[in-house]
């Protein structure tokens, strides 16, 4: 699990440390940040699997786009942007931060001047940097190290593909953790289901390969994902079927859940139960935008295979406020399933969907102008609570912190 991300210069970030839980939730007015927490993290994901150049393709528009227009130089000659990320991967404890500049005598069009790592699980301990720590206040928790214990040209590209494949061996339990670290964020996956346009269309069949289908960010797939359900994990189709009955459960009488092929396509199909108890299909425009878009929610928690990180974008879109009791009961269980379980972070701006965390306050991350604020920070949190529900004490800005 990814229990904090640090972001410095980057967008409209200055310097911010943002902790993170199995659930956590940022809430906050447009162009508050709540999207560029997400770009971050896959970010880090990109810087760590494929490097620099690869992370931020177009490297000098991209560069002068993404860094904070009054960035902080530090004590560097030129202003850096900066990425950091701790986590417990399978009981391997990490820190990783980079502070990269543009430069273009560079291979990858970046100048690297501080990366930083440290890892242990135990029984293996490693602790190095690299460059000028910045004058930042926490300090960077990768700060101090041993430069000489990771030998390479530092200063072009990370740590991470100087140590990639075959590369570098000379450390062989440092290259399967970093192997490790790298596998898990390359699972980070953004989700954003609102309109539901693409998940109502078909896609390609399913043809019996035993290999789970990744589910889209976009949900494009969800027809093929239902299908390898239904075909090859029917145990775990029971209980997608069980979150769409009680989603529709006072409005439509939705009995089941199919698919149909046509050609090479595939569509998913809703089936209503009629007052005689004659069963039949739902015609696709008379289901809601919400119900498609509750339907991409469950199917991927009912699946073997979840993403390690999901940042799901105001997943709540269309979905009446007396069903997102269910849909913050299916994040949960997401996040507390015993093996392989999911990392979960939403943004909303639904105070009705924020009330349900009013019993996690520490899962709740205020943003305001580029600025986190964990709710427990606030001050005079829990006399507030007391008198308020959490979505009416933030949309009527009684927290005086990133009201909508």
């Amino acid at each position: 699990m990814i229990s904090e991300i640090r972001l410095i210069n980057y967008k409209k970030f200055l310097c911010e440390r943002i902790p993170l839980e199995p659930v956590t939730v940022f809430v906050g007015p447009n162009g508050s940040g709540k999207s560029t927490v997400a770009s971050a993290i896959h970010a880090i994901a990109a810087i760590m699997r494929l490097g620099l150049n690869a992370a931020f393709p177009e490297v000098f528009f991209s560069f002068d786009r993404l860094i904070n227009h009054n960035a902080e130089k530090f004590s560097y000659p030129d202003a850096p942007m900066g990425l950091g990320i701790s986590g417990n991967i399978d009981h391997l404890y990490m820190d990783y931060d980079i502070l990269f500049c543009k430069d273009a005598d560079s291979p990858s069009g970046f100048f690297i001047r501080y990366e930083g790592l440290r890892l242990t699980d135990g029984r293996y301990s490693l602790h190095w940097s690299f460059g000028e720590h910045p004058p930042i206040d926490p300090r960077l928790p990768t700060e101090g190290g041993e430069r000489d214990r990771i030998p390479g040209d530092s200063a072009r590209d990370s740590l991470f593909m100087q140590t990639d494949g075959e590369k570098d061996r000379s450390d062989p339990v440092l290259h399967d953790n970093l192997g490790k670290i790298r596998q898990y964020m390359q699972r980070f996956v953004t989700y954003q289901f609102s309109p539901p346009s693409a998940i109502r269309r078909g896609y390609d069949r399913y043809f019996g390969s035993q290999q789970q289908p990744f589910l889209k960010p976009d949900g494009a797939n969800l027809a093929q994902v239902v299908q390898y359900l239904i075909e090859d994990r029917k145990p775990l189709l029971a209980q997608f079927r069980q979150w769409i009955a009680e989603y529709a459960e006072g409005e439509a009488r939705i009995a089941d859940v199919g698919v149909a092929a046509y050609g090479d396509k595939v569509f998913l199909n809703f089936y209503e139960q009629g007052k005689n108890g004659r069963i039949f299909p739902v015609t696709e425009p008379l289901l809601s935008d919400g119900c498609w878009i509750f339907a991409a929610i469950a199917c991927l928690a009912s699946c073997e295979t979840m993403p390690t990180v999901a940042f799901f974008e105001e997943p709540e879109s269309h979905l009446h406020p007396h069903r997102l009791p269910l849909l913050y009961k299916v994040f949960r269980t997401m996040a507390e399933r015993e093996k392989e379980p999911c990392q979960v972070l939403i943004s909303t701006h639904s105070p009705y969907f924020l009330d349900l965390f009013k019993g996690t306050p520490d899962s709740v991350i205020l943003l305001n102008q580029a600025r986190a604020k964990k709710l427990t920070d606030i001050e005079d949190c829990e006399n507030i609570l007391s008198l308020y529900t959490l979505g009416e004490a933030w949309y009527s800005n009684v927290f005086t912190w990133g009201n909508p």
